[in-house]
């Protein structure tokens, strides 16, 4: 039998009971620091694998009955097994179900077939914004909830610091990833439409705000009556697969251009695409992120190719640092930050060659990039931190079921 830990938290006004599944997940600490600062719930955190099996469901359930009924919050539906038992047993409990999917929501779904049998008590947010209507096509209460920071590890008052790098970039190489779904027999899948990929490709490379994923869609003709494998996974792959390209070959570009003025602070893997000098694996995101962020004159982000309109955390978090990023433009960069003028907050390109010309004015124009870093900051700590999020959530929570 499976037993999962129990850690309870008496706040100041108790209202709601809300009940966080603590998985080993991204965002796991974020997101309980944030449910610990939450004033007006009972919180109950809940120790629990990331994915307990199906036949644990009603152990599980039985040890949670005491405190049901209740809201139940999850990141990318950890703690719930694949067969979707526990969530249904909670909603007959008249409890209700928060999951928040930080990254793409459908990959589960694809590739371990996760079953979700109840959506009539449950809210999903998403990171990005098109995944909204995705979901509510597959009849999904859904709302857009962007990425944030939490000020515990991204911020300081202190003043500033040396700058160690002239530029950087952080993030792994995704290369782990992409071996987990190009598998050998994709890999015999993908030979036979090296046309297509090329021409994805030219389009991605061209503009980075291109749908890959309908363009696949709307010219099914071209590879439906083709492929052996599953529709949903072949697609999946096609656009990962180019994105994947994108980031590498950017990176692979900044590497071979500026060359020892720019480093690489990720996964080992990069040590195959660019020279091993450049690349370091010491950054670590609780430890030490923020101050490489504050040595760093010119901070990059590439958005993965699933951030169609919306952020990675790094802008966040790098923000919240006090420093200054260069990210791609996104829709959404506009209405989130000042991306003009004297208040300006955020600097975006549209292409490498634009990025490139962006990194040789800021990295001499000190005074300008140090305003935009501290406009930046400042938002940030105000507007975006995982406190924010958790009272947005509540709040259309509150709303939708009345409570």
């Amino acid at each position: 039998m499976l037993f999962v830990a129990v850690r309870r938290y008496n706040l100041f006004i108790m209202q709601l009971q809300v009940i966080f599944f603590s998985s080993k997940t991204f965002l796991n600490k974020e997101l309980t620091a944030a449910l610990k600062r939450c004033s007006d719930i009972r919180l109950l955190c809940v120790d629990i694998p990331v994915l307990p099996p199906v036949n644990t469901a009603e152990a599980i359930f039985e040890q949670l009955k005491p405190f049901l009924p209740a809201i139940v919050v999850s990141l990318n539906d950890a703690g719930f097994d694949q067969a979707g038992v526990l969530g249904s047993l909670l909603a007959s409990s008249g409890s209700f179900l928060l999951n928040w999917y930080y990254d793409d929501p459908l990959y589960e779904a694809i590739f371990y077939k996760r079953k979700i049998s109840d959506k009539t008590s449950r809210i999903d947010f998403v990171s990005e914004e098109t995944f909204v209507p995705l979901l509510a096509q597959n009849g999904f209460n859904s709302h857009f909830l962007p990425l944030a920071t939490d000020p515990e590890y991204f911020n300081t008052n202190a003043g500033p610091v040396p700058f160690k790098y002239e530029m950087s970039f952080v993030g792994n190489s995704s290369m782990q990833f992409m071996d987990s779904i190009i598998t050998e027999a994709m890999q015999k899948e993908l030979e036979g439409f090296k046309a297509l990929l090329y021409h994805l490709k030219k389009m991605y490379y061209a503009n980075t705000q291109t749908d890959i994923r309908r363009y696949l869609l709307a010219h099914r003709r071209e590879w439906e009556n083709s492929i052996t494998v599953d529709q949903e996974v072949f697609v999946f792959a096609m656009v990962w697969m180019i994105g994947y390209m994108y980031r590498k070959d950017f990176i692979v570009d900044l590497a071979q251009s500026y060359k020892d003025r720019f480093k690489c602070f990720g996964d080992i893997y990069w040590s195959n695409f660019i020279d091993k000098s450049l690349v370091s694996t010491d950054a670590m995101y609780y430890k030490n992120l923020c101050e490489y962020y504050r040595a760093t004159k010119i901070n990059i982000n590439i958005n993965r190719i699933q951030i169609q309109t919306s952020f990675t955390q790094r802008i966040f978090d790098c923000k919240a640092s006090g420093a200054f990023l260069l990210t791609d433009k996104r829709m959404l960069n506009s209405k989130y930050f000042n991306t003009s003028g004297a208040e300006q907050e955020l600097v975006e390109f549209d292409s490498l060659s634009h990025c490139k010309k962006l990194i040789d004015f800021y990295l001499v124009h000190d005074q300008e990039r140090n305003k935009i870093a501290a406009n930046g900051r400042e938002k940030v700590l105000a507007n975006h931190t995982y406190d924010n999020r958790v009272t947005e959530m509540l709040e259309i929570a509150k709303k939708t079921w009345n409570i």
